[in-house]
């Protein structure tokens, strides 16, 4: 997957960020968070992967993600951020983004991890509210793996389990 792709499935949506996604694709993202968000009146986990990669966007996007977030904060159960990035990087962007969970008001939890697997492990019980389809973070994670390896074509026509990866 290449930076502002993402994968909707169920009540979880996962979009990578390397930091270099246009603002009109967040419009794209945004609309899509809307509209998977109606699927789900209790809301769905946003779940966001900083590769190693990563830079820090420009302060226009950091801007236009916090009225992004704003806008959706009725429609997230929570919002996870996977911090992959090694040495200072990583460092400064994970302590960047426990700063956002510390200081912000948000009516949902905000985990910041370094690992998939751990971020999952922290989202799975917002997940239709603990009623999700699956409690495997292993499943979950080769799903995104997966999807971050290579295409896969799928269709929204394939009905409610299916990955849709945009």
């Amino acid at each position: 997957m290449n930076a502002g792709q993402f994968i909707q499935w169920h009540d979880l949506f996962v979009v990578i960020d390397d930091g270099t996604i246009s603002l009109s694709r967040y419009g794209m993202i945004e609309a899509a968070l809307h509209e998977q968000a109606k699927m789900f009146p209790k809301g769905i986990a946003c779940f966001g992967i900083l590769p190693p990669d990563a830079k820090p966007p420009p302060e226009e996007v950091r801007q236009a993600v916090k009225r992004i977030l704003n806008r959706l904060a009725p429609n997230l159960s929570c919002l996870a951020y996977v911090v992959e990035g090694t040495g200072f990087k990583g460092v400064a962007a994970r302590a960047t983004l426990v700063g956002m969970k510390i200081f912000s008001s948000r009516p949902y939890p905000i985990y910041v991890e370094v690992l998939v697997h751990e971020a999952l492990r922290q989202v799975i019980p917002h997940l239709h509210h603990g009623r999700t389809v699956t409690s495997d973070a292993n499943l979950l994670a080769k799903m995104i793996t997966d999807a971050r390896m290579g295409p896969i074509t799928t269709s929204a026509a394939q009905g409610q389990d299916s990955l849709v990866v945009k």
